[in-house]
Parts: C-alpha cells; structure tokens; sequence
C-alpha cells in the first residue's frame, strides 16, 4: 500500500511540475522566430511584436501574426533595424518571419506557434 502511494505522490507532483512549466512558457517567455538572420519576436506578455532586419541585403523585412482573438496583423521594417507595432489586448501566438521581393515570391519562416 505504501508504494502505491508513493507512486502516486511522484505523478502528482510531476503533473504539478509539468503544468507550472507550461504556464511560465505560455506568460513571460519572449516567443521568437528566424529567417536567416533576420527575426521577429514577441514582448513578454506577448501583445506586441517587434521585426528586426539584420542582413543588411537591400530587402524589407516583416512579420505577419495572428492573436487568440483571431485578428491577423502585419510589421514590417525598412530602415535595416528593428521596429515595433502590432500593439493589442489579445495575446500573439502565432508568428512568422518574411522578406519582401520586389519581383519574386516573399520568401518566409514556417509559421510558428506559441501558447
């Protein structure tokens, strides 16, 4: 009997474990994605996003996004840094990083998601 409770001890307390590290994952955490140099990111509380172009190649750089709300939004930056926008009161949980071609396709990061 004692060892049954043991063991149930040990999986209540990594079900503890495992949801407090979800949570801090999911409030707090900044929530980045890459395409080659250049990035895009998130503020810690994830309402804003930040783009940043750091290739220095000639092409603008955005970030397209989408909010648990569903509203999609755009940020893009053309001076060759970073630029915030995107301000809101819905969290951001998806995110991608993109060049903008003048005469080709954009080319960009896979969608990445975030909670």
């Amino acid at each position: 009997m004692r060892r049954r409770t043991m063991r149930l001890a040990a999986a209540a307390a990594a079900g503890t474990v495992t949801a407090l590290l979800a949570q801090n994952a999911a409030f707090g955490s900044v929530f980045y994605v890459y395409h080659g140099s250049d990035f895009a990111y998130t503020s810690s509380d994830h309402l804003n996003v930040r783009v940043c172009d750091r290739e220095v190649d000639g092409f603008n750089v955005y970030s397209e996004f989408v909010r648990l709300s569903g509203a999609t939004g755009r940020v893009e930056e053309s001076g060759g840094y970073c630029r915030w926008g995107a301000t809101g009161s819905s969290k951001v949980y998806r995110l991608k990083t993109c060049e903008n071609y003048p005469f080709a396709p954009d080319s960009c990061s896979a969608w990445k998601e975030h909670y």
